[in-house]
């Protein structure tokens, strides 16, 4: 008789090497290193979420928003080896930590900063072992998943929503003290006046670097309305070579034959 699947809480905080804890407080993404079985996710904020008092419903959207206001880069991309049970951080200082994805020899992990537009490198094995660097940057949208191929050296990269010349100069601010200011006050508004996403859909197809070449941006494909689908924030590759994309706005799978 076939076993019924089961869910298991396996984590839900961890001990910092001071010896404190630290809760998890926004798992995102989530990938499985395929040497080790370790599981590589991030915890994108912390701050906590919430149910919308009107629909009752958990409102994942809002603490992104808050996030991205606010400033404070308190995204972490963390590791969970099942053979001890254990969670340990691997990097921390990412504006909304997203996306993340190994490659085929667990050699290193990538992960995106939302609000920073940008993909960031760890170094699992090597020369640089332990080393976290930033390999691409400069998108026309904000980062969300992120998928990188076991047979090339492409990555593919979704974008939920354009970098808007609104909140590049929200981000821009100077002096400091001004942009506290402002980023206080945005964040009294109720829920239902933070601003909203503009109908908008792109994926990136990157090279992320080897010995012969440095990370580059190859392909940007986007759908700058959202009619044909938008807020992507999945991507990945097919056996066949297609990228198939989620969406939190359409209730369909996208699929992009970009070869």
């Amino acid at each position: 008789q076939t076993p019924k699947p089961v869910v298991e809480l396996v984590a839900s905080r961890f001990q910092l090497e001071d010896g404190s804890w630290s809760d998890v407080t926004y798992a995102d993404d989530v990938d499985i290193g395929p040497r080790t079985g370790h599981v590589y996710f991030s915890d994108a904020t912390d701050i906590k979420l919430d149910r919308d008092l009107k629909t009752g419903k958990w409102d994942i959207w809002y603490p992104s928003k808050l996030e991205g206001i606010r400033g404070l880069k308190s995204g972490r991309l963390l590791r969970y080896k099942p053979e001890t049970g254990e969670v340990d951080l691997i990097a921390s200082g990412a504006h909304f930590a997203n996306g993340v994805a190994v490659d085929a020899q667990e050699s290193f992990v990538v992960f995106t900063s939302t609000f920073e537009g940008k993909v960031m490198k760890y170094h699992l094995t090597g020369e640089k072992e332990g080393q976290l660097e930033t390999i691409l940057t400069d998108f026309p949208g904000f980062l969300d998943g992120i998928d990188c191929s076991f047979d090339s050296s492409l990555c593919f990269v979704a974008m939920p929503a354009p970098a808007t010349p609104e909140l590049k100069a929200l981000f821009a601010i100077r002096p400091a003290i001004l942009s506290r200011l402002i980023r206080a006050i945005l964040m009294l508004l109720p829920r239902g006046l933070t601003p909203d996403a503009k109908p908008y859909g792109g994926v990136a197809i990157v090279h992320r670097g080897d010995e012969f070449s440095k990370p580059s941006v190859k392909q940007i494909y986007q759908d700058p309305t959202g009619i044909d689908i938008s807020v992507i924030t999945g991507v990945t590759e097919g056996p066949d070579g297609k990228l198939y994309l989620g969406s939190l706005h359409n209730d369909f799978i996208g699929v992009l034959d970009y070869q």
